[in-house]
């Protein structure tokens, strides 16, 4: 009977054994199943980009030329003016990071002057019309949220073609355009006030390098977040 009752035993603390080593490997399994399923649900969030945003922005303001103007000395009696009302339209798409791109163009007065050539009077008016690629980047881009002050602010640089014309009314009319290329920089400061509106404000730097044309513009802007995906 003693034989008997060893072997039972035996078999029984072997089938304890058998049963704790084959626990001992199911632990580590479901441990690394659930640390692959972990891995797979981050990179399904690493991969899933977006949202973009369709931004459209238009504005107006003032303008002052802020490079040297020769008035011819044939004119009498000068009446310079380096004031003007410039307008803008542009479009940027806002990506998934920090960096944006868009097109620009508008209406940039650069100056004038009106006087008299022998008697008759002369009136001369030059402007531009800008076509620019631009950039721009929030300077807050990496930390705060739509109500800090370093989200809200953002530089924009741009280059492109500049179409400027010139008119001259003097016993007629006469009409002459010129392109250059040149450049434009900005600094913004928009603010909320709705889900898809924000109004702007944007001090901006004009260049047409090739005619010497530039002027500094301040403008007041309405951005229009038009479409998101």
């Amino acid at each position: 009977m003693l034989p008997l009752r060893l072997q039972t035993i035996r078999w029984v603390v072997l089938f304890l054994l058998l049963s704790l080593t084959a626990q001992a490997q199911r632990i580590p399994s479901a441990r690394r199943q659930r640390r692959l399923q972990a891995i797979e649900a981050d990179s399904l969030i690493d991969t899933r980009r977006g949202p973009y945003t369709l931004v459209v922005t238009a504005g107006g303001g003032l303008s002052y030329y802020s490079t040297h103007l020769g008035v011819p000395q044939t004119i009498d009696e000068p009446h310079l003016s380096r004031f003007g009302t410039p307008s803008s339209l542009r479009v940027m798409w806002y990506p998934d990071h920090r960096l944006r791109v868009g097109l620009e163009t508008g209406w940039t007065t650069m100056y004038s002057y009106r006087g008299k050539v022998a008697g008759d009077n002369t009136h001369v008016y030059v402007s531009a019309v800008p076509i620019l690629v631009v950039f721009s980047m929030p300077l807050g881009w990496l930390t705060g949220t739509d109500r800090s002050v370093a989200r809200r602010m953002a530089i924009t640089a741009g280059t492109g073609l500049y179409v400027n014309h010139s008119r001259l009314d003097y016993q007629g009319t006469v009409m002459s355009n010129t392109n250059s290329l040149g450049w434009m920089a900005a600094a913004s400061y928009t603010y909320p006030i709705g889900r898809r509106f924000r109004i702007a404000g944007e001090l901006k730097w004009f260049d047409a390098v090739a005619v010497e044309n530039a002027a500094f513009t301040a403008e007041l802007q309405l951005v229009w977040r038009a479409f998101s995906w």
